[in-house]
């Protein structure tokens, strides 16, 4: 049949529910109009997806990159109402994203549909907040995303770190400002997960905290100390399939003492009957995902071109840079394997440095309840 419109229905309903990736739907879509407007109309639940990266903004273009693990390919969006902005990515096809303006939205990547919410403007114990713009924000997590199709009333709930502090704000809906945790400035808070509707913290000396912020006064409960004597450059804290991961991450580049890959990761499971952290070798068939937003866990099982006992890493600082050929590699970026300890350096296409808009880790979604 030359005219793949005229296809029986039922016959494009038998192809469709047999399509599980997005990147699968993405191309079942673009077949034709008839076959998009069957698309459009379904409620599809895909099962778990490919994290997908976002690149680095195009100056002066409409469109944003997203590169694909599962095909090993760049896909090319339209999505104006991210140019120019720097974005930080969700496990739920959500972006939060920040201007010059000082405004920041909600934005769906593949629904375009976006929820404006308090200007940066609005965090307290913040001078200056018109300089670097793209650095007010070190961290913009959405913690709990929206649950309706309509951007009226949503119920979600997004985490900042914030300012030369980092300190801890959070925001709702109906929200006028973003409610600092004011106990935050004195941790120097590196990240944050949500495991069974609590959150956690991560403080720069690796100390875990609980943060309450349904009280009158957003509280802050010191958890747990950090494993004595580990040496870290970077924290990041993980919800990992019911389970609270931290991962201590190195950089030796220019360390002559050191003779290994540049970059070293040690993870640690959090026992919380005995209120202490053990190191793990071994992640079994998860694949970790870390980078300048939310942190990821996904089970490899099934899942084509992504390893498992792996954590998939994504550099944020552009000073670390550097020309390779004729594309930019991010020499903080990369895949490490945690059997072998040694890194796996990945390309994603011809990407450039931006100071305000670094590659981020985004789950491709189709709807908003999936």
């Amino acid at each position: 049949m030359a005219d793949w419109s005229q296809l029986p229905y039922d016959i494009i309903q038998m192809i469709a529910i047999r399509l599980d990736a997005v990147e699968d739907f993405l191309a079942f879509s673009a077949v034709c109009s008839s076959w998009r407007s069957f698309y459009v109309t379904k409620k599809w639940t895909p099962g778990p997806q490919v994290p997908w990266l976002m690149l680095s903004d195009n100056e002066n273009s409409n469109m944003r990159s997203f590169f694909s693990l599962y095909r090993d390919k760049v896909y090319e969006l339209e999505l104006p109402e991210a140019c120019g902005r720097r974005c930080w990515g969700s496990s739920d096809g959500w972006l939060v994203t920040i201007g010059s303006d000082l405004e920041i939205h909600l934005l769906n990547a593949f629904t375009r549909d976006q929820i404006r919410l308090p200007a940066a403007s609005t965090f307290r114990f913040l001078f200056n907040v018109a300089v670097d713009w793209y650095q007010l924000i070190e961290k913009a997590i959405l913690m709990r995303k929206p649950s309706q199709s309509t951007a009226s009333k949503e119920d979600f709930l997004i985490v900042a770190i914030y300012g030369p502090l980092r300190q801890l704000a959070f925001t709702k809906p109906g929200y006028a400002s973003w409610i600092t945790v004011e106990e935050s400035f004195q941790y120097r808070i590196m990240d944050v997960a949500c495991l069974k509707d609590q959150i956690f913290a991560i403080s720069a000396t690796g100390t875990l905290l609980v943060v309450d912020i349904n009280s009158h006064l957003p509280e802050i409960e010191h958890i747990a100390a950090p494993p004595h004597e580990w040496a870290r450059d970077q924290i990041f804290l993980v919800e990992s399939f019911g389970e609270l991961l931290m991962i201590y991450q190195n950089v030796y580049v220019g360390n002559l003492n050191h003779t290994g890959d540049p970059v070293q990761f040690d993870v640690f499971k959090f026992d919380f009957g005995a209120r202490e952290w053990t190191q793990i070798m071994d992640l079994g068939d998860r694949a970790i995902f870390l980078g300048d937003n939310i942190s990821m866990s996904v089970s490899a099982t099934n899942l084509i071109n992504i390893r498992g006992n792996s954590i998939y890493f994504i550099g944020s600082k552009v000073e670390h840079w550097w020309r390779y050929d004729e594309h930019f590699v991010d020499r903080d970026s990369g895949v490490y394997h945690m059997a072998s300890r040694i890194v796996e350096p990945f390309y994603f296409g011809a990407d450039y440095p931006s100071y305000y808009s670094c590659p981020v880790w985004l789950t491709p979604t189709l709807c908003y309840n999936c």
